[in-house]
């Protein structure tokens, strides 16, 4: 039986396997090809809401707050742009706000899809966390935390939370209000927002910090959002857009179907494909696909992770490279609250727990660095496949989220 895996934007390896052998192969769902037909269908009829052309007036100003990591927002921007325009809205008054990239990587221009007559005028601004003229008090919660979010948000008429719902290990779930807070906010409320996330916690229980940007987005009454569900390739699986929670509510639905991987018991070798993204694959993708794999995995085993990464690892990998993942430089990574904690624990955890072998266009004298084995080619990847222990493939990783579950 032959198994294919993609990963990266041209990245794909056949492999050849035993039938006899244990094994399961998931790959995430087949991205949408209208996307555009699909998203102006549920503007049209959105869920649990008016039409979003009833729903605003032409001489509103109206920001489209951006979650990070959304795919295909170009196509989402000219989509409700197309809505907004029928109404009357002038581009003048739309803003596309976005938190900075991770790691200081550069974003694309959403605006790139828009009709050429009108591209310049919609306003896009990447949101500056440390400067406080661009920030303004919105409220104070039930816990008493003062809340300080982007000017712009709490001047518009109407806000609309684009973005992705996807497995976070801090919140759960990703998506509609994580567009707002904390990323929309100041450096020192998304500095204290960085964490290792909750390993013993399923994505449906309840987490404090969720609680609290739902509280935040209910403070600026927020109530319309554009929300895709991940698909393969880097694509979008389906959209929905609507009334926050009901659009969140049918969004963690798909998520859990498409994206939820159950297994019976823990495997000896996980094959962990890191799916193209807009941006680049990065050390966040890495390390989600990592802890994906450390939950079912046994101790001991093999993990072979497949990815095009091409970036320097950030401050707290670094860190961890120089002190070769002592429990000291854990401590100091963890003290340093950079944006790339997560991630470094998470490559720290999984390397500590497996044999760790990574293929990307990285140094190799890097990676051994970091405490994994390089590959170099494709074919050595390969060679680490022939056997007959049990094992998962898993597409599309940085979306997965993994069980030991006995049916």
């Amino acid at each position: 039986m032959q198994v294919e895996l993609s990963y990266g934007a041209q990245g794909r390896l056949p492999i050849q396997l035993d039938p006899q052998r244990r094994f399961v192969v998931h790959r995430g769902p087949v991205s949408r090809g209208d996307l555009r037909t699909r998203l102006k269908k549920q503007l049209v009829a959105p869920i649990d809401f008016p039409p979003l052309e009833q729903a605003c007036l032409p001489d509103d100003r109206i920001v489209l707050a951006v979650d990070r990591e959304t795919p295909c927002l170009a196509d989402l921007v000219a989509g409700i742009w197309e809505v907004l325009a029928q109404r009357g809205v002038q581009p003048e008054n739309l803003l596309i706000l976005q938190p900075p990239a991770a790691g200081g990587a550069s974003l694309a221009d959403p605006r790139r899809l828009l009709p050429d007559t009108i591209r310049s005028l919609v306003a896009w601004k990447v949101h500056d966390p440390a400067d406080p003229k661009q920030q303004a008090y919105l409220a104070t919660t039930a816990r008493g935390e003062r809340i300080y979010l982007a000017r712009d948000l709490i001047d518009a008429e109407m806000t609309i939370a684009v973005g992705a719902v996807t497995f976070d290990p801090l919140l759960g779930c990703r998506g509609t209000h994580t567009a707002f807070y904390p990323g929309l906010s100041n450096a020192e409320t998304i500095a204290g927002a960085r964490g290792e996330g909750h390993r013993e916690l399923d994505p449906d229980d309840i987490r404090p910090l969720r609680q609290t940007i739902d509280e935040v987005a209910w403070l600026l009454g927020t109530l319309f959002a554009v929300q895709v569900v991940p698909g393969a390739g880097g694509g979008v699986a389906d959209v929905f857009a609507g009334a926050s929670e009901s659009v969140l509510r049918r969004g963690r639905q798909l998520l859990s179907e498409y994206w939820r991987v159950p297994v019976p018991e823990r495997v000896d070798l996980a094959v962990v494909a890191i799916d193209a993204a807009e941006g680049g694959t990065t050390w966040d993708h890495v390390g989600a696909g990592l802890a994906s794999a450390q939950r079912i995995v046994a101790r001991g085993g093999r993990v072979v992770v497949l990815s095009e990464l091409d970036r320097e690892p950030g401050p707290a990998l670094e860190l961890l490279r120089q002190q070769q993942f002592s429990r000291e430089s854990l401590a100091q990574v963890r003290r340093l609250g950079t944006d790339d904690m997560l991630s470094a624990m998470q490559i720290a955890s999984a390397a500590e727990w497996a044999r760790v072998f990574f293929l990307s266009r990285l140094p190799g004298d890097l990676i051994d660095d970091l405490s994994m084995a390089p590959l170099e080619h494709e074919r050595e990847a390969l060679k680490l496949l022939t056997g007959e222990e049990s094992c998962v493939f898993l597409g599309g990783a940085q979306h997965t989220w993994t069980e030991i579950r006995q049916e």
